[in-house]
């Protein structure tokens, strides 16, 4: 039984110790490099941490000593903690001072760590002392409210999806994969595990190179990149560009994507270009390990249809739950995870961890913890489970109830909308549509007065030159209705 995710690194170092494991724009290290250069970091963060599963703080560059760090600090019996190293001082203040890690790890820190030696006896003895409940990881997420929250997520929960990602996508020691996502983003987690549980190789894509489609297509098709894991947002980036008129990456073999809704409009050009591919959507709050379930994609879709979320992954359950009743054929209710996904709870946040992750309402008899997503889903006609939008998304408009998610889909299905954000104005009582593209206002409006009835109409659209972004990839919904209320005075 794994016990600890540096069992993965230690096995993989004595299988294929020569095999590059990880690369970014300027270096590579092999399975026996990082081992020893993490073991090294590990035994000196050790002395300076005093105690096992303390928080350090790693200011991320989407670096290969970016993974190095996390290993040495899983040696020592710590917890990582990736923010974004380029992010502005405020930013990272504020998880900082939320977090008050042992340590914090920028380029200095890293090169003091990193000259020792590897100490053994200190390293074996944390090693014998794990459990698998230790927390792994804890990844800052602020999802709409704007209050960053550390969540928690132990070895046990990652090994289980490492294990049942691999067991369930076939993935072998041949495994090629390219990281897209940054590290203080969970979707990396299945790049960084996957590679070193199998042995195989995972390139880390420099982040500037997004700012041109093609150089990324190009870039897996140089590496000989087999299988992905992407933000949506990104899979639409590439869709977009209409970069496989150019060029197809011909050994992609899995696309996996997740993070945000995704419609068959975008889903499509992926598939023409990659007919042999397997197309998988996972959906999963941070708080879950990336992911709790997912779609196995067999059928066709429309363009203006939302591609479904499917069914549990291994050692999870999914509950649609009204209040404390599960919700009855063809009603939506929100989704609550059970499992081995489920993760500790929020760091230093007692409050925020018993209102999320909570006593299963439909278990009486003992403690059953489960978590709360606040995400709406419902089955739909082919028994598929389908993600409606957020709790909060539910609105009372014109006296009907309205999912924002519902008219997000239409839009995004119109030609000439690239990416699109719906959100409502409480105050004014105003649905405002957010867009970017090359499609003018007034096309937007006519179009989705044709397909939506009156309630459902947005009573603004707004093109924006770029949809801004948070940390994670996901459109900063906060900002642009801070935007919109500034523009609206």
């Amino acid at each position: 039984m794994t016990v600890s995710l540096t069992e993965y690194l230690e096995r993989a170092a004595l299988r294929f110790p020569d095999k590059l494991a990880f690369t970014d724009a300027d270096a590579g290290v092999t399975f026996s490099g990082l081992r020893a250069a993490a073991r090294a970091f590990g035994a000196a963060l050790a002395r300076r941490a005093g105690r096992t599963r303390r928080p350090v703080a790693v200011l991320s560059r989407h670096t290969v000593s970016d993974v190095v760090a996390f290993f040495g600090i899983l040696y020592a019996g710590c917890f990582y903690v990736p923010l974004d190293g380029d992010a502005p001082a405020e930013h990272r203040r504020t998880r900082l001072s939320a977090l008050g890690p042992a340590l914090t790890v920028d380029g200095d820190a890293f090169a003091e760590l990193s000259r020792g030696t590897p100490d053994d006896a200190l390293l074996d003895g944390i090693a014998s002392r794990a459990l698998s409940v230790d927390p792994a990881y804890a990844i800052f997420t602020s999802g709409s409210t704007g209050e960053p929250k550390a969540a928690l997520i132990s070895h046990g929960a990652v090994i289980n999806l490492t294990e049942w990602l691999c067991d369930e996508f076939g993935l072998t020691e041949d495994a090629v994969f390219a990281n897209q996502s940054p590290f203080y983003f969970d979707a990396s987690v299945v790049d960084m595990y996957c590679a070193v549980k199998l042995g195989g190789t995972a390139h880390i894509i420099p982040k500037k190179m997004f700012i041109s489609p093609l150089k990324v297509i190009r870039y897996l098709e140089e590496k000989n990149v087999n299988a992905i894991m992407w933000a949506t947002a990104a899979v639409k980036l590439v869709a977009n560009s209409g970069v496989f008129a150019k060029c197809v990456p011909p050994r992609l073999k899995t696309v996996m994507f997740g993070g945000e809704n995704m419609t068959g409009r975008y889903l499509n050009i992926w598939r023409a270009a990659l007919p042999e591919a397997r197309f998988v959507n996972l959906y999963g709050p941070t708080e879950t390990t990336v992911c709790c379930s997912y779609y196995d994609i067999g059928r066709e879709f429309g363009d203006d249809e939302s591609i479904p979320i499917g069914r549990a992954c291994r050692n999870t359950e999914l509950m649609l739950l009204n209040g404390t009743r599960l919700s009855g054929a063809g009603e939506s209710g929100e989704i609550v995870v059970r499992g081995a996904c489920v993760g500790l709870g929020y760091y230093g946040r007692a409050d925020a961890t018993e209102l999320s992750f909570a006593q299963n309402p439909l278990n009486p008899d003992y403690r059953d913890v489960v978590y709360r997503t606040g995400d709406i889903a419902r089955v739909n006609s082919r028994g598929e489970l389908v993600y409606m939008g957020r709790e909060d998304d539910q609105i009372k408009h014109m006296g009907a109830r309205v999912e924002l998610g519902e008219i997000e889909a239409a839009a995004a299905a119109l030609g000439g909308v690239d990416l699109c954000a719906v959100e409502y104005d409480r105050d004014r009582e105003r649905i405002a549509l957010f867009y970017q593209g090359g499609a003018e206002t007034d096309d937007v409006s006519r179009s989705l007065a044709e397909q939506l009835p009156r309630y459902m109409r947005p009573n603004a659209v707004v093109r924006v030159e770029k949809m801004p972004e948070l940390p994670n990839g996901k459109i900063d919904r906060l900002r642009l209705m801070k935007e919109f209320y500034e523009q609206a005075r």
